[in-house]
């Protein structure tokens, strides 16, 4: 009789959480739909993702910067995602999904909490590609997209004309076998990322566009957003991106690994970021440094091509 009563209180409990779940998920939808005004609109965003988030690092660096500079972007940035993920939820995708963010980037200035770019459990982990201070080539960003490009793939080359720096220099001394996880990074320093969008004869665009006619991307769970909004120039850092998606995610069905494809060159106009320190973090190279895939990204058995388009 006990056992059975346990049973029965643990069921309700169970049910009581659920329902308290979605009228909280209910409640996000509602300010979600209701926002207004540009000033306030950020702040009831600020508030949603204060309320939810569940990491104190982040928690605090979101209520120390709410209002800096750095946010005043997040109401453009929040519509430019919705209306992205907005199409995706008709398709065919499963709950967990990888959203690959195309963009032009540098890192500047600053550092921040690695965990900021994981601000809600709505993303599960963001994954950056390049060591820090390195650019990539579009073949990159496609094989980033495509998921098709391994930490074995990668090429690195100077990309400047005429560099009198012999080609080894450029290869990274310290360079890890797996992607740079912002996860498994926690609560380390990384330097402040700061995106721009793509211009419309933009020729990385281009690249990536001719790449995808020729190989396809993969349709399903695999969602590629490019930082393109006509007549809009303004950057933008990535973490008010990964913010603005975070909260995007909250009123759809998705939870999202989040790729980015964008150089990671160091164009900070002040002190220059520890090289130490960030080869310790992932990896450093050195100015005018890029990553290429190799030419064998492109070689994927056949078994392996279907797989990655039908899963």
């Amino acid at each position: 009789m006990l056992k059975s009563l346990r049973t029965i209180f643990e069921e309700m409990k169970r049910e009581l959480d659920e329902i308290r779940e979605f009228e909280k998920l209910a409640e996000v939808n509602r300010c979600l739909k209701n926002l207004e005004k540009n000033s306030e609109e950020r702040r009831k965003l600020i508030e949603i993702a204060i309320e939810n988030c569940e990491d104190e690092a982040t928690l605090k660096w979101l209520k120390e910067n709410s209002q800096s500079g750095a946010f005043l972007e997040l109401v453009s940035m929040f519509h430019f995602l919705k209306k992205h993920i907005d199409e995706e939820e008709k398709k065919d995708h499963s709950k967990d999904i990888d959203i690959i963010f195309v963009a032009h980037g540098a890192i500047r200035d600053h550092m921040i909490p690695a965990s900021c770019l994981t601000p809600l459990p709505t993303i599960k982990d963001v994954i950056l590609y390049s060591p820090w201070n390195c650019t990539m080539t579009a073949d990159a960003v496609y094989g980033i997209a495509a998921g098709c490009m391994k930490p074995h793939h990668r090429v690195f080359f100077c990309d400047e004309g005429g560099c009198p720096t012999p080609s080894h220099r450029h290869q990274p001394s310290k360079l890890p076998n797996w992607w740079n996880s912002m996860k498994k990074a926690g609560h380390q320093q990384i330097p402040n990322i700061t995106l721009s969008p793509l211009g419309p004869k933009d020729g990385v665009w281009k690249r990536f566009e001719f790449l995808k006619n020729e190989h396809g991307l993969p349709e399903r769970n695999r969602i590629v957003v490019p930082y393109i909004i006509p007549g809009y120039s303004e950057s933008v850092p990535f973490s008010v991106v990964t913010l603005a998606l975070s909260l995007v995610l909250m009123s759809s069905r998705f939870q999202a690994t989040v790729h980015l494809a964008a150089c990671l060159g160091d164009g900070s106009k002040g002190k220059k970021f520890d090289e130490a320190y960030l080869k310790d973090q992932y990896a450093y190279t050195i100015d005018d440094t890029c990553m290429k895939p190799s030419p064998s990204m492109l070689l994927k058995p056949a078994s392996r091509t279907i797989k990655a388009w039908f899963g």
